[in-house]
């Protein structure tokens, strides 16, 4: 089956905004790439913290909430934390390269047009997601990476997360329990209060998409497609659906 690759821009990304759907196709045998644009070496609100060892911890927690989702690589990009919105070129290249890598048929990535939204990194990793699917595809974008033979590939389908306009929910009833865990392996950026708040916060979101789902709970996204066979219908739900 073909694979899926998530792009989040912090290592923590991928679990809070769409972790209990990754752990679904994962579930379901579909093979799961996640995608850390930065290294998060500022992601703490202490003063006096060591850049490097936050960002080798933060390192850590992604992996080990990968191990917990089932994903089957963790690729970080190492850009500096804050800093998406400098690289916006270098950024879509490696992300393109990943495309022409792992091939898939569906990404996972912030929705770029979201209203309001305040950080840049998430700004940033969601144009460059959206734009490198055009660069994965044409040959004489990245003729470099062609000549090693990473052949160029057009992704099918794009799901945005954290979107003001939701048209497509996956059912996650039975995966919410493994999402909600592998956002408490990102122990550094969350005291055992703002996890409490934050899982119930987690809940009562995948409650409301659910709602619309018709289902206990759900994670909605922004679908766009392009001319593919929509493989993972299967596991979404659209609006009007029953």
């Amino acid at each position: 089956m073909s694979p899926v690759v998530a792009v989040g821009a912090h290592p923590d990304d991928l679990e809070v905004f769409c972790g209990a759907t990754l752990a679904l196709f994962a579930a379901r045998g579909v093979p799961v790439v996640g995608v850390i644009a930065t290294r998060g070496e500022k992601g703490d609100r202490r003063p006096g913290v060591n850049a490097e060892a936050l960002a080798a911890s933060r390192r850590a927690e992604a992996e080990a909430a990968a191990r917990i989702l089932g994903l089957v690589e963790l690729v970080s990009l190492g850009f500096p934390d804050g800093e998406l919105d400098r690289f916006p070129d270098e950024l879509r290249r490696k992300l393109a390269e990943v495309y022409r890598r792992c091939r898939p048929q569906a990404v996972f990535a912030f929705d770029p047009w979201r209203h309001y939204e305040p950080h840049p990194d998430h700004r940033a990793l969601g144009w460059a997601a959206v734009d490198a699917r055009l660069a994965a595809k044409l040959p004489l974008y990245y003729p470099e990476q062609v000549a090693t033979g990473l052949e160029p590939w057009e992704v099918a389908e794009l799901y945005l997360y954290n979107t003001d306009q939701p048209d497509t929910w996956v059912v996650v009833d039975s995966t919410l329990t493994r999402k909600l865990e592998a956002v408490r392996a990102h122990r550094s950026q969350f005291s055992d209060e703002e996890l409490q708040k934050m899982e119930e916060a987690l809940r009562e979101e995948a409650r409301r998409h659910g709602n619309r789902a018709g289902a206990e709970y759900a994670e909605g996204f922004k679908r766009l497609t392009f001319g593919g066979l929509q493989i993972f219908q299967t596991l979404t739900r659209r609006t009007g659906e029953g």
